[in-house]
């Protein structure tokens, strides 16, 4: 892969093809990361399989880049490798894809959801069913975090918001996997009829839902009232969106915890010592894992990034888990801290397009960690584990750990007066 910094005449940047998702299969690429963070934060990539773009590897770069949409749209596309056709057409009418004022409209229609007192009321729902699954999980005898935890806890609460009927959740959640699947063995054509078959099972959804509303997301969306609803292609656009990133990311961060506290075993006694712990301990989660590989955003004008002249129309690519271990903003950012404060983290992103689902986030990792304290003494891992091959979710296919359950887990039970 070749590279120009700050205007600088080409060189070539050593080291793995960040573009390539095999990449991922291997940690090293964190080194490259730290090599770039050093010798050009800023750097114009040429990539054989996107091909050129500017790569931003620091966290103040990328903090410019996320809170100045006037100068860096999403409306070209949020990610390398979109479809140019399809990010035409949600352009303005897709959360991810909008700016400005259909941006406000976008997010004013889906906040109420997302909103503290509606993200509560999942709460006890969540840890019941968690308190059941690790209940099975923590007996002693490996388990596959990403299939059997991981998986389901997003799944339960995501389709539980969108109305989807329980028995449909399986499908629905292996169809979102499948769109995004970047192994070998996927293709494009597969791909496309996958995202294709999670528009049809929502334009379903949505007619049921018009003729018999529920007390669910897509019900509020197809009868909300006043003359600025949304459209219903709108609407099949938000329950994509929904899907996509809820399932993804979350999925990823819930394996990456539990890495993390078997990797980390003193954390995990910390942790245990002081619950207290848990707030900072989710962000230090959402840090350390960093499940959104990168965020790609546009130049609408010629701007000065990092002492590189970017010019209007050109694409730039923010690496979320380099700009998270950026050495001027964390100090041992490679550590993983469950009492880390400061946290400025850019794991749900930043500015305008901070992720509407951040408390639903948040809410799936306190009672996730709230659960695994009463059920679990310590993890024991396998350290065969293998990495997602993707360049867009940065987590793990498979990890299995064995979860030593706790002597007292058998009379636990949430406390009254754990936050939301």
């Amino acid at each position: 892969m070749s590279g120009e910094a700050g205007g600088c005449p080409a060189g070539t940047a050593r080291g793995p093809d960040l573009t390539d998702p095999a990449t991922y299969r291997d940690a090293d690429y964190f080194a490259q990361w730290q090599r770039a963070r050093r010798d050009h934060p800023v750097v114009r990539l040429e990539s054989p399989r996107f091909g050129a773009f500017w790569s931003v590897t620091a966290h103040a770069a990328a903090r410019q880049v996320l809170e100045r949409p006037e100068s860096f749209t999403s409306t070209r596309g949020m990610r390398l490798g979109g479809e140019p056709a399809a990010v035409s057409a949600a352009s303005g009418r897709m959360l991810v894809v909008s700016d400005g004022p259909a941006h406000t409209r976008l997010r004013s229609a889906h906040a109420p959801w997302f909103a503290g007192q509606a993200v509560s009321r999942l709460k006890d729902a969540l840890r019941s069913r968690l308190d059941a699954l690790l209940a099975d999980l923590a007996d002693g005898s490996p388990v596959d975090v990403p299939a059997r935890l991981a998986r389901p806890l997003p799944t339960w609460l995501v389709c539980g918001m969108l109305g989807v009927p329980e028995e449909d959740w399986e499908e629905l959640a292996l169809l979102a996997a499948a769109a995004f699947d970047e192994t070998e063995t996927s293709t494009a054509s597969a791909r496309r009829a996958a995202s294709a078959g999670v528009f049809a099972y929502f334009a379903e959804l949505l007619e049921k839902r018009r003729a018999d509303p529920g007390d669910d997301l897509v019900s509020a969306l197809v009868h909300q009232p006043g003359g600025d609803r949304l459209t219903d292609e709108e609407i099949l656009l938000t329950c994509d969106g929904l899907v996509n990133g809820g399932l993804g990311t979350t999925r990823h961060a819930v394996s990456g915890a539990v890495l993390a506290f078997a990797a980390h075993p003193r954390q995990w006694e910390r942790l245990r010592a002081d619950r207290g712990l848990v707030p900072t301990a989710v962000e230090e989660i959402l840090r350390w894992v960093s499940p959104p590989l990168h965020i790609m955003r546009t130049a609408t004008e010629d701007v000065l990034l990092g002492g590189a002249r970017i010019r209007a129309g050109e694409r730039v690519v923010l690496w979320i888990p380099s700009c998270n271990r950026d050495e001027s903003v964390f100090a041992e950012p490679d550590a993983f801290r469950v009492d880390r404060r400061p946290n400025p983290h850019l794991g749900l992103g930043g500015g305008p397009h901070y992720c509407i689902g951040a408390s639903l986030a948040r809410l799936e990792l306190r009672t996730l960690l709230r659960a695994l304290l009463d059920h679990v003494a310590r993890f024991e891992s396998d350290p065969v584990l293998t990495r997602t091959p993707s360049t867009f979710l940065h987590g793990l296919d498979r990890l299995e750990v064995t979860l030593i359950p706790a002597a007292d887990a058998a009379a636990c039970s949430p406390a009254e007066s754990e936050d939301p």
